[in-house]
């Protein structure tokens, strides 16, 4: 026989360790990112790809991304196909009762120009021209379209609305599920439904691809949210929750996390899934609570409790009761014991002493000659040596006297006397910190004692004092603030105000109790509602003072929680910001409107320009640009002087501006030159009409400086939209050119610009 056989298992074990391995056990398997198709799979893809393409950067892993529906999305995770997933609030409870999870690592935060949010809800809507349905109560018998149950905005926030308005979606409506929030739109607009359930953001996305989407929708309940950047039927929840499932190895989650928080609003990922970031994990205990009220999956079943289950939840506190029942029975045969020896005890005063949790020490002749350590760790003595043998007086912060003047040798000799005395005393420890206490001093007769020993038993009250002297400074704060301030109870009646708050309303601290406060006549006693809501309210509105003049106020009004949380008392600071906003509107009519004439200037003209042309192609009409120049206006002007050529310029506005109907728009651009904007124009012949009667209205003579004068217009116009695409500048470019030609025909004429076809 030949050795060779044997060699050849050796020979294959060395010769695999010298081969390469293979790059995929060389490298990270790709991690599985799971995100719900709220909407269809392509764009939904389209905005999460550039997410998943920074995952990869960021955690040195290919990271696969894909995008599913909720059923899909839970064959997924029981089948472990997954390793990260983004869904909603709703649809998370849902796998979190079925499977177990690593948590939530992030709370998604949209963002919608420039305003970011973690928080989503519902929008309840119909067709616009639905007049018949105007609030939640004219849902009962309709057909409603949903995208699912187990959508948070689509369904489950809505739904609760509508609870609370006593309409069942599940005895009242007619509910029609249709599997994305699209659907429910086209639904709604195609009349296959009465109304629909959608989630907050949608139908802002949806609008920039189609502008006249809002115009043909009602949204019913609408909220007023201020800071949250999307049209809302309801309250808001929590954002969709990034979770990891459990076989994900730690540091992976740990880099995934990195990423997503390190994720800026301006980066090319986050602007293409119109997020901006992720935050720390919210709360989804609301989500819950709504889940609950519904009864809705999971918890749409009471399930069944027995004494095991009760254990299992329950065992930390069980076995705590029982601990300390033990507790008690051995404590309760404990002090029988020691109340039997203490019955035979000779030193019962000292071991009470002792043993007391508060501070006790005892003086005989005016000196403390025992101590419990209660007593010296409130003085922060280093031990009982400390304190015996002092008098009560060397702990006084200054001369022998408390901090209200009483001598402590009196008030002993009342006590060794037979009395027992009572007060509060500031004492200085013995590290230099001062220490308020409420004394109580008793004498103590012992048998065979000649003067009865005296018991001392402070109760440190430090934190009281402190809090009573921010009471105080409160206090002073709230009369001498030069805001006004006012106090009101859980229903928005006034229980108390300052001086300011007198001054500036010019109501009286008696007529100002008991009624309520000045609010925004829009919103009234709302404003309280909302404070309730999220904490404070603030905001600016005009009110009148009690002599009749209008005073613009700056008001912020926060809620006041007791102890439970619960909102007992509201607190309101505003000030009077009427010059301030008098100066602002001053200065903005300064850098819109012309100073001589009152028309708009340059700058507003092309603000207005650039509305009425997206206006003018979104509803399909024609917007004519018209520039003006007078004729002879010169010779007025350096004849009778520039007085004179300020009111003949005054008067042709006035005139020219009372031929145009109140949407178009008169302005002067400087010197004799006028433009103006006619909206909705409908006939060429009506156009004419217009540009005939300025032409008439300004060669009518007008009277200024003692004599009649006379000029004339030159005018040219153009027409928007064109068979190419303008801006604001072309078109008066064209006007401008158009009234030149104006001028050489001939003045006192208009005419279009030979751009355009005759029409």
């Amino acid at each position: 026989m030949t050795p060779r056989p044997r060699l050849a298992p050796l020979l294959l074990l060395l010769i695999s360790l010298l081969l390469p391995w293979p790059a995929q056990a060389m490298s990270d398997p790709a991690l599985r990112f799971g995100v719900f198709a709220y909407r269809p799979d392509h764009v939904i893809r389209e905005r999460y790809q550039p997410l998943a393409d920074y995952l990869a950067d960021k955690v040195g892993q290919p990271v696969l991304l894909r995008v599913m529906g909720q059923d899909d999305m839970n064959r997924a995770l029981a089948a472990n196909q997954l390793d990260f997933f983004l869904t909603n609030p709703s649809h998370f409870l849902l796998i979190r009762s079925e499977r177990s999870l690593t948590g939530v690592l992030a709370t998604l935060v949209r963002e919608r120009s420039g305003v970011a949010t973690e928080s989503v809800g519902g929008v309840i809507f119909s067709a616009a021209d639905r007049s018949d349905l105007s609030s939640l109560k004219d849902l009962a018998g309709q057909t409603i379209a949903t995208p699912g149950f187990h959508f948070l905005g689509g369904f489950q926030a809505p739904a609760l609305e509508l609870r609370d308005a006593g309409v069942d979606l599940f005895r009242q409506t007619h509910l029609k599920l249709v599997g994305s929030h699209d659907r429910v739109l086209k639904a709604v607009l195609s009349g296959d439904a009465d109304a629909g359930f959608i989630r907050t953001g949608i139908l802002e996305q949806l609008a920039e691809d189609n502008g006249a989407l809002l115009a043909r929708i009602r949204v019913l309940n609408r909220q007023n949210l201020p800071g949250f950047p999307y049209i809302a039927s309801t309250r808001l929840y929590p954002e969709w929750p990034l979770a990891a499932l459990p076989h994900v190895r730690s540091e992976v989650v740990r880099r995934v996390a990195s990423a997503l928080f390190a994720l800026e609003p301006d980066h090319p990922a986050a602007r293409a899934a119109r997020i901006a970031g992720f935050a720390p994990p919210a709360d989804y205990q609301s989500v819950e609570h709504l889940a609950r009220s519904l009864r809705i999956a999971p918890y749409d079943e009471v399930p069944l409790v027995s004494w095991v289950d009760v254990f299992q939840q329950y065992r930390p506190w069980l076995l705590t009761v029982a601990t300390l029942v033990l507790m008690l029975v051995v404590a309760t045969l404990w002090l029988g014991k020691k109340r039997r020896e203490l019955s035979l005890a000779q030193r019962r005063l000292r071991r009470l002493v002792q043993s007391w949790p508060q501070p006790m020490l005892v003086l005989r002749d005016d000196r403390f000659v025992d101590c419990n350590r209660a007593a010296v760790e409130l003085l922060r003595a280093e031990g009982e040596g400390s304190l015996l043998g002092q008098p009560l007086a060397a702990f006084l912060p200054r001369d022998g006297e408390s901090a209200e003047g009483r001598d402590t040798g009196a008030l002993l000799a009342r006590v060794v006397a037979g009395e027992v005395a009572r007060g509060e005393w500031l004492f200085r420890r013995l590290d230099g910190s001062d220490v308020w206490v409420e004394m109580t001093l008793a004498p103590i007769h012992e048998r065979g004692e000649p003067e009865p020993y005296v018991l001392c038993a402070w109760y440190d009250i430090t934190g009281r004092k402190e809090a009573e002297q921010r009471q105080r400074m409160a206090a002073s704060v709230f009369e001498h603030a030069r805001e006004a301030i006012f106090i009101t109870d859980r229903y928005g009646n006034v229980i108390d105000v300052n001086d300011a708050y007198v001054e500036i309303t010019g109501r009286s601290r008696q007529e100002a109790v008991g009624q309520l406060p000045p609010l925004p006549l829009e919103e009234g006693a709302g404003v309280f509602t909302s404070a309730r809501a999220q904490g404070f309210w603030s905001g600016e509105f005009s009110c009148r003072h009690r002599k009749g003049d209008s005073r613009i106020l700056a008001l912020t009004l926060s809620g006041v929680p007791d102890d439970r949380g619960r909102i007992r008392h509201f607190v309101g600071v505003f000030a009077d910001i009427t010059r301030l906003k008098a100066q602002e509107q001053k200065l903005l009519t300064l850098a819109h409107f012309d100073a001589l004439t009152g028309l708009p200037n340059r700058v507003l003209f092309a603000d207005r320009l650039q509305q009425n042309m997206a206006q003018a192609r979104r509803q399909g009409y024609q917007l004519a640009v018209i520039y003006i120049d007078l004729d002879e206006f010169k010779p007025v002007n350096d004849a009778f002087g520039h007085e004179a050529g300020d009111e003949l310029l005054k008067e042709l506005a006035r005139r020219m501006r009372s031929e145009l109907r109140e949407e178009d728009t008169l302005a002067r651009l400087g010197g004799d030159e006028f433009a103006a904007q006619v909206v909705n124009v409908e006939h060429p012949e009506r156009l004419h009409g217009l540009l005939e009667r300025m032409l008439r209205v300004v060669s009518e003579p007008v009277w200024v400086a003692n004599h009649t004068v006379e000029v004339s217009a030159s005018i040219g116009y153009t027409l928007y939209p064109q068979g190419e695409e303008l801006d604001g500048d072309q078109l008066l470019r064209q006007a401008d050119q158009a009234m030149y030609r104006a001028k050489q025909e001939g003045r006192n004429r208009c005419c279009r610009f030979q751009g355009l076809a005759d029409g």
